[in-house]
């Protein structure tokens, strides 16, 4: 299969498309967390920590 791809020309539609490929990506990191057999605490903690790496 063939995919093409067009992407935005426009600098308001670049930001509009980063934005919504971090909200996805930011949706898939949440769930595969959320799947994780550890505890809520250990949960919570690597959330931090993943957010604490981007500062």
């Amino acid at each position: 299969m063939k995919v093409i791809v067009h992407p935005p020309r426009s600098p308001e539609g670049l930001r509009d498309l980063q934005k919504k490929v971090a909200a996805v990506h930011a949706e898939a990191v949440l769930k595969y967390i959320t799947k994780l057999s550890c505890s809520k605490e250990q949960k919570i903690q690597l959330v931090s920590s993943i957010q604490n790496s981007f500062k």
